[in-house]
């Protein structure tokens, strides 16, 4: 193949990873003007075939050739190294927007703290574009409305189209999306879909997703992941006509579930969460206006609303996230809020997870301690468990089929994994009330399947409530039959 028609080429590699087994070499060619789908299910090796290619790992047999590289033109124009052309679009690549390692959770929600944190503006400024090339760019991924917003202020869908941006603007050769859906309302992803159709003209992309429905219109060819091992690449047409055995996984989906026993004490209440005539505003935007809202005992919530609604600053309320909710009129299971409790009072009693969390997860920890961490409500272990915390910790690691994770590093691991991880440190509680902001983003079907039955068994004990977030109204569990819709103001 001449070199003019090849933008990649991974040739019998075997990359060098510690505490990895390969059992078979990795061979793929890109050709320009291809657009690929790397298909595989959590866990598959899709993240580190993507890493591979970005020059993240080292390659201990085998060669890489970037035909994209034009050693004399491309150092010229201040790029060191082939992988300096190439861009990753990941919900993690929110690091490359703002300093999360020096931010805590709560922080989003304290604007008195985010004064130092960048704009959206600032950082379009900050590209080295013509100013109608960045307008282009901000008009078409709905920017413009966000351009004063702080970076940690922008909601999961919001950042996602920030990240898109901001890669777009530094006009890389190759541009890699892991789950290029992740966090965005049906709107948008309809309006992205068509986006990476217009991208695909000029942009050669990799999307790294899955399952079938999360593949995007322009790709045209399809490359297979199963247990780190890279099947044989075919074009789109193929691989949808045939069948998908990299799409099926190598367990079966437990009969029944039945849930650990549950090592925290029970309190007893009527009413979990009541909101009374609830104000929020922030410069120049007003998120609530006299919201009123009331979950009592065993009630099952779906909470709903597009991107940039609010739903997370309204959970930040519930949770002991949020310091403006000492000014308002919140009651957290018989308890009024600013009436001399802490913030682990508040918590204890509740199991949550949010869509960004695992941004703030930045200690090399097992991801066991990850889940014992959910014991203690704090990000990351710094107490030590007790054995029959660590024995409930691998039983809910077993529920949602991740034990072979339980000594691995989060940091190590899928950003699917990351949120199996994440689900069972929010259950480890079997706590009163279950708050889940997207839980499935970012999982396979069957991971999906399996998490929801895990859920499902949650919400069968009458005297638990659950607060469920999606974007994906066929996601909500089949036992929620309340339903709260929040509308931008």
């Amino acid at each position: 193949m001449e070199k003019d028609e090849l933008s990649l080429r991974l040739e019998n590699i075997i990359p060098r990873m510690y505490g990895v087994e390969f059992d078979s070499v990795i061979n793929w060619t890109i050709k320009k003007g291809e657009q690929w789908a790397v298909v595989g299910l959590n866990g598959s090796g899709k993240t580190l075939l993507a890493d591979l290619v970005c020059g993240r790992h080292a390659v201990r047999q085998g060669n890489v050739t970037y035909g994209f590289w034009d050693e004399e033109r491309d150092r010229a124009a201040g790029y060191h190294y082939p992988t300096d052309r190439i861009r990753k679009v990941s919900f993690e690549s929110a690091y490359l927007l703002a300093d999360y390692k020096n931010m805590y959770y709560q922080q989003r929600f304290s604007s008195t703290e985010n004064e130092d944190m960048p704009t959206v503006r600032e950082l379009v400024d900050s590209m080295k574009l013509p100013e109608e090339e960045k307008q282009t760019y901000c008009s078409r991924l709905n920017l413009t409305p966000l351009l004063d917003k702080h970076i940690i202020m922008l909601s999961s869908g919001e950042l996602r189209r920030v990240l898109i941006a901001n890669v777009l603007m530094q006009k890389p050769a190759l541009l890699i999306f892991d789950n290029p859906f992740i966090g965005l309302d049906k709107e948008m992803m309809v309006e992205l879909n068509l986006f990476f159709d217009e991208l695909a003209q000029f942009q050669q992309m990799v999307f790294l997703v899955p399952a079938l429905n999360e593949i995007p219109n322009c790709v045209t060819d399809v490359l297979p992941a199963k247990g780190k091992d890279f099947g044989t690449s075919m074009k789109r047409a193929e691989f949808f006509a045939s069948e998908h055995p990299c799409l099926v996984p190598d367990w079966k989906m437990p009969s029944e579930v039945i849930l650990p026993k549950s090592v925290v004490e029970r309190r007893e209440y009527d009413i979990a969460v009541k909101l009374s005539d609830i104000n929020i505003s922030y410069p120049g935007r007003t998120l609530f206006k006299n919201l009123n809202w009331e979950i009592k005992r065993g009630e099952k919530w779906a909470l709903l609303g597009p991107n940039g609604a609010g739903k997370s600053t309204l959970l930040s309320l519930f949770v002991g996230d949020n310091p403006r909710a000492y000014s308002q009129n919140i009651t957290i299971f018989g308890r009024k809020r600013g009436s001399g409790e802490s913030i682990w009072d508040i918590k204890r009693p509740i199991g949550y997870i949010s869509s960004e969390m695992h941004l703030y997860f930045h200690e090399d920890q097992p991801c066991l301690k990850i889940i014992a961490s959910g014991f203690f409500d704090t990000i990351g272990l710094f107490r030590k468990c007790s054995e029959e915390q660590e024995r409930v910790g691998l039983e809910w690691m077993r529920l949602l089929g991740i034990e072979h994770l339980a000594t691995r590093s989060f940091l190590k691991i899928s950003g699917g994994e990351q949120r199996l991880v994440l689900l069972a440190r929010t259950l480890v509680k079997n706590p009163d009330l279950l708050i889940l902001d997207e839980p499935l983003h970012g999982l396979d079907i069957p991971h999906k399947q399996r998490a929801r039955q895990v859920i499902e068994a949650y919400c069968s004990q009458p005297d638990r409530c659950l607060i469920y977030v999606t974007h994906r109204r066929e996601e909500i569990p089949s036992c929620v039959d309340h339903f709260f819709e929040l509308k931008k103001l």
